[in-house]
């Protein structure tokens, strides 16, 4: 069965049907009018966001709004809900084949909390950057609200990164315990993970070809749950199935979750993924979460139907203008790739976007840039040409034979694969193309550069870094070496302190070359695991002795299916079993940020107390007005401990 519907994968064909030229201008149904202006006696899909409806390719359900509309599906969308009544869900009628749930770009908890659990104050993708428009763990809020509204026989499919990192157990940092998939307590029937264009259509399809939902239990790139086992059909299907410790297992064991994270971020990766099979409860109560392989990347032609759909990259026009600072962050922005093969240890992007990296064509890319140009409201910036990673554009595995049994979580690290693609020289050609568009004054890299996959390119690798100097930097090139501390750095799966000094030295020959006056800007993470406040001083000082005074440091912050979230909450470092350090004392992560922010006055108590922990103060003693710390580590090179790291 499996092996069938692996056959009849969906594609992303160019727009046909009844929707195929809605026109320019013409925003997918959000009120009983527009639907009647369509013509449209109901919906065949619902779409409930927590977003603002913004019609632009990095708007998730924008995105799948408009590849069901191509495919001739009737398409509305109900945005930031009041989730305390059912009236804004119903306004468009109940739809034909299902609703669809979505948080939005964020998940939530995020969105409306601080790594410190305060409250934030604005909500950048909520016209006037208003918070809270969305409730918190707004999928399942979302989920209840349509069943509550349409009952139990209208299918509901949840999709979007909050469902897709909460797809089965996982710790959750704000409840702080491990909570169940998010499945379970929203009562969806189908959660579709990853960016979901491909398994969208298929539901849509078998959906509209009469199929019951319950049926549809081999959707590459879903998750379902089933009382048993014997409903979901899993014999004889792809590589076979895994199960995983039982959610009862690893909430009461830490080693066990540790255990059960290793399993999930080794065994469901690519062509190698194997069905992941996860009890909850006991006896009767079971239920069985069961999560497909992914679904395959979009090839080049896919992608680029996908990004030249006709998105009037607008808010919708009911909220009158109002300023959405999301859009205006990438309003003139064009995204190149999906997906990101580095696999670093905090971050969701590989666990939600994949780790095959999606590139689009030269020429789907430089349309995009024209058809920007040609906007009245352009003022000749291209504010970014990336993606998750900016240059990983047509990076892939170039042996098909290592890629089929390849179980490296990250292409990148240790090392750069030795069958990982690293020519740039394509690139270089792209970015030349798109400086030379009619109306492109400055074109800009905002996405984040992996320059130790620059330096393993022997080629182009050093031509990339000075065309990126000399053409594509805005005045300042942001980096994120993270930290400077080996142990850390090797947590986090990022490159080592040689690598970033090479990028400094090289950046700065190449300004002076180019004859500009541009900074670099490194960004750098507190509290991460692996980092005590003894690794945490030693950054300081590194910062101290380059005279750098960040204005914006990231605090850890654990985020549910990540690596590190995992080391964070077991102690123990899923891939070697050993115990890792880390920072659950809210104090201490006041102190480690502190301390990367050293060079606020305001900071100074903090940064002070830190100091003495680690014996760099004596009691009594005091930072002076624009001292620096007195370490016994201030000549030693940044990252390496006296004592060996024992």
């Amino acid at each position: 069965m499996y092996a069938a519907a692996m056959h009849r994968l969906p594609v992303l064909e160019p727009p046909r049907g009844r929707n195929a030229a809605p026109g320019p201008g013409a925003f997918l149904p959000t009120s009983p009018e527009e639907l009647q202006a369509r013509g449209w006696a109901e919906l065949d899909v619902l779409l409930v966001t927590g977003d603002a409806y913004v019609d632009h390719p990095s708007f998730g359900a924008a995105v799948i709004g408009r590849v069901l509309e191509a495919a001739g599906y009737r398409v509305g969308i109900v945005a930031q809900p009041d989730w305390k009544t059912t009236r804004d869900v119903l306004r468009l009628g109940r739809p034909r084949l299902f609703a669809g749930v979505t948080s939005g770009a964020m998940d939530s908890m995020v969105n409306h909390y601080t790594a410190h659990k305060r409250p934030r104050s604005d909500d950048a993708y909520t016209p006037g950057g208003v918070a809270g428009r969305r409730p918190d763990r707004a999928t399942t809020a979302y989920a209840r609200l349509v069943r509550e509204a349409f009952g139990p026989t209208l299918p509901v499919v949840l999709g979007g990164i909050e469902a897709s990192l909460r797809r089965i157990a996982h710790y959750d940092y704000w409840d702080d315990r491990v909570l169940p998939s998010v499945l379970l307590p929203s009562g969806a029937d189908l959660l579709v993970y990853g960016q979901g264009e491909k398994p969208v259509l298929e539901i849509a399809r078998r959906l509209a070809s009469g199929e019951d939902i319950c049926g549809l239990v081999d959707v590459p790139g879903t998750a379902f749950a089933v009382p048993d086992l014997a409903m979901a059909t899993l014999e004889g299907r792809g590589r076979g199935v895994l199960e995983l410790p039982a959610f009862e297992e690893i909430v009461a064991d830490r080693r066990r979750f540790a255990e059960f994270s290793r399993l999930y971020h080794l065994e469901h990766n690519g062509e190698n993924a194997r069905i992941l099979v996860q009890r909850h409860g006991r006896g009767e109560r079971a239920r069985f979460v069961v999560v497909n392989p992914p679904m395959p990347a979009p090839t080049t032609g896919e992608l680029d139907r996908v990004a030249e759909l006709p998105y009037t990259r607008e808010a919708h026009p009911s909220y009158g203008g109002a300023h959405l600072p999301a859009l205006e962050q990438i309003r003139w922005s064009v995204q190149i790739l999906r997906g990101c093969a580095a696999g670093c240890a905090f971050c969701c992007i590989t666990e939600h976007q994949g780790r095959e990296v999606a590139s689009r064509s030269e020429a789907s890319v430089i349309r995009e840039i024209e058809g920007l140009a040609r906007k009245e409201s352009f003022r000749g910036t291209i504010t970014d040409v990336g993606g998750a990673t900016a240059n990983m554009w047509r990076m892939t595995c170039t042996s098909p034979e290592a890629h089929r049994v390849c179980r490296r979580a990250s292409c990148l690290h240790p090392a750069v694969c030795r069958f990982f693609e690293t020519d740039h020289g394509p690139l270089l050609d792209l970015y030349a193309k798109a400086r030379a568009v009619k109306g492109v004054k400055h074109l800009f890299v905002g996405s984040g550069v992996r320059y130790d996959l620059a330096q393993a390119d022997a080629r182009n690798g050093a031509r990339y870094l000075k065309t990126l100097v000399a053409h594509h930097v805005s005045g300042q090139l942001k980096v994120a070496p993270e930290h400077v501390c080996e142990p850390v750095l090797q947590v986090m799966k990022k490159p080592g302190l040689a690598s970033f000094e090479r990028l400094r030295r090289d950046f700065e020959r190449y300004t002076r070359e180019a004859g500009k006056e541009q900074y670099l800007v490194p960004y750098f993470i507190s509290s991460h695991p692996g980092a005590s406040l003894e690794e945490a001083v030693q950054l300081m000082e590194y910062l101290q002795a380059n005279r750098w005074k960040p204005q914006q440091v990231q605090d850890f912050m654990p985020t549910p299916m990540t690596l590190a979230t995992d080391i964070y909450w077991s102690g123990y470092h899923p891939m070697t079993g050993r115990p890792v350090h880390v920072t659950r004392d809210m104090e201490e992560k006041r102190m480690q940020k502190a301390l990367l922010r050293w060079g606020d006055p305001k900071n100074r108590p903090l940064v002070e107390k830190a100091l003495r922990k680690t014996g760099r103060l004596r009691p009594g003693e005091w930072l002076g007005p624009g001292t620096r710390s007195r370490s016994r580590g201030m000549e030693q090179r940044p990252g390496h401990r006296r004592d060996g790291g024992r």
